[in-house]
């Protein structure tokens, strides 16, 4: 495709280096978020190419000079003037880097194929990953160096709930990402996806086509280069439903979706009482002392029983529940007619071990289901994506989970030190996991994840309705950020500083499926849309496979 001539450089008003007007042909137009580019002779330096994004566009007449001329002008045609369109561009790149401001009256370009392509920066991206397409129908990319860890790492997706599509677009970049094996690079064939899925079943369908899929869709995937699929690999865990048996607690699907549970063991040997206490009030009230206390008592004094290995023994009590482990816990935390010192806690206050002992005995309501002596820990790397289910379980009790599988993600990799094979990980509502303010074992290990986690393969795709609730070193970390509809005062936020003053205007009326895209290589937000998924994203979108097909 040829370069457009769609006007030229406004000369009535200075262009500088960063931005610049243009006076559209009465026979073309420019909208928002198209890219142009200026051709403009510099002495000494030759030719240089300045590419931009249309950030505004206006139109007036001139030779009016009062409102009420718009009906003389308009119906009458008395007086005369002549329709002006311009658009206000913001430069992106100057080739070579002589950053010079363009010549009024050079044309102005609509860009395409070639000049498109360094206009957004792609033909220096080593491994570019398509996302959905920009305003022109064409495709768009992030530089995959700034997510799997090579220059940076993490996502961070902001959007106001159920219209911001932020859960939505994450899975599309992750079913792009599984698709191209040729940018991923070494990595393909063993990046394992671990999601937490918090609301309703929805997720529980991405192995299912979609019935509600449409041709158009169907090509605008292909023109991405991935199959209108589902996801090819992928296994399903929800907590159990009750005290006995290993029945996954859900109900629009049942088939193809295993309980997970820890043991007594595992439980003490991986230190998981801490994920009991993540609330602020558990550090002013001096509970985690205890806690770290009565953790290592667990550790040095649990003694495995032979025959049952999920079962442990504390003196002469068998541990094989929760309930079993809150009763010596509470015997051994304020033991009664002994001396301190005999105690699992020390010297601490009675009132303190009482707080101790009532948020365990909530926490063993919550959660006892999950702690059982024929456990079965989620397998992580049965297949390329995993899907826990959490939304049926108590607030508490998610945090719980979420905390125990980010911390044994987080330990495993430190204890092999190598970058390879990557795990990403989906969290949607990280802002209850990581809170701007207070302190708690999950918001350490997501910032643990923010600033380490890339060195170690480890990539946080987190997903919020405000990122200015999220602990900084999360946001911060994040070198890729995406951003669906916002609510007009979070869009204000310093948090969305790398939007351009137009772009936060529109956040707040963007549709379903529309984001706007900000990367490290591309020193401005780019506007985009996505295509609708070929996975269904509820029970009734799912498309079963018939039992006689092929017969």
């Amino acid at each position: 495709m040829a370069d457009e001539q769609v006007g030229r450089v406004l000369g009535v008003e200075p262009a500088t280096s960063t931005q610049f007007r243009v006076v559209i042909a009465a026979d073309n137009y420019l909208q928002l978020d198209d890219l142009v580019e200026v051709r403009t002779q510099v002495p000494k330096a030759g030719e240089v190419h300045l590419y931009g994004l249309v950030t505004e566009v206006a139109a007036r007449y001139e030779g009016a000079r009062f409102e009420s001329d718009m009906f003389l002008i308009a119906e009458e045609g008395s007086l005369p003037a002549e329709l002006a369109r311009s658009a206000s561009v913001q430069t992106i790149r100057v080739d070579p880097e002589v950053w010079v401001a363009p010549d009024p009256g050079e044309p102005v370009y609509r860009v395409a194929g070639a000049s498109r392509d360094k206009a957004l920066y792609a033909d220096e991206m080593g491994r570019r990953l398509p996302i959905g397409f920009a305003r022109d129908g064409e495709p768009i990319w992030v530089d995959l160096d700034f997510f799997d860890g090579r220059k940076g790492g993490h996502i961070s997706i902001s959007g106001v709930s159920g219209v911001a599509t932020k859960t939505s677009f994450a899975l599309s970049f992750l079913r792009s990402l599984t698709a191209h094996p040729e940018v991923v690079g070494q990595a393909a064939s063993n990046v394992r996806v671990l999601v937490f899925n918090v609301k309703q079943e929805d997720l529980l369908w991405l192995d299912k086509p979609n019935r509600e899929m449409n041709e158009e869709a169907r090509l605008q995937w292909a023109r991405l280069g991935i199959p209108a699929e589902p996801f090819p690999s992928v296994s399903f865990w929800a907590p159990p439903r009750g005290p006995v048996g290993l029945v996954p607690d859900t109900d629009s699907r049942i088939e193809g979706v295993s309980a997970f549970s820890w043991t007594p063991r595992e439980f003490i040997e991986l230190g998981l009482l801490r994920f009991l206490f993540v609330e602020s009030g558990d550090f002013r009230q001096q509970l985690t002392f205890v806690e770290e206390r009565v953790r290592s008592q667990l550790q040095k004094l649990a003694e495995p029983v032979e025959g049952r290995p999920g079962v442990v023994r504390i003196g002469t009590r068998i541990i094989a529940s929760l309930a079993d482990l809150v009763e010596v816990i509470e015997q051994h935390v304020d033991p009664e007619d002994s001396e301190p010192e005999q105690s699992w806690t020390g010297r601490v206050q009675g009132g303190t071990a009482q707080a101790f002992m009532r948020r365990l005995r909530a926490a063993e309501y919550r959660i006892g289901r999950l702690v059982r002596a024929e456990g079965s820990r989620v397998d992580r790397m049965a297949e390329a994506v995993t899907v826990v289910d959490l939304h049926k379980l108590h607030d508490f009790a998610q945090r719980f989970v979420v905390g125990a599988l980010l911390d044994e993600v987080f330990a495993g990799k430190e204890k092999t030190g190598q970058r390879l094979p990557l795990q990403v990980i989906l969290l949607d509502e990280l802002n209850k996991y990581a809170p701007r303010e207070g302190h708690s074992p999950i918001k350490e290990v997501l910032i643990d994840i923010a600033q380490r986690g890339r060195s170690l393969g480890i990539i946080l795709i987190g997903a919020q309705q405000t990122a200015s609730r999220v602990a900084p070193e999360v946001v911060e970390n994040a070198s890729i950020r995406v951003s669906g509809r916002l609510d007009a005062a979070e869009a204000e936020r310093a948090e969305y500083g790398w939007m351009l003053p137009s772009t936060r205007a529109r956040a707040r009326l963007f549709k379903p499926g529309t984001m706007v895209v900000f990367q490290p290589g591309i020193p401005a937000p780019l506007v985009f849309t996505f295509p609708y998924p070929p996975w269904a994203t509820r029970p009734e979108e799912a498309v079963e496979a018939d039992p006689f097909e092929g017969l």
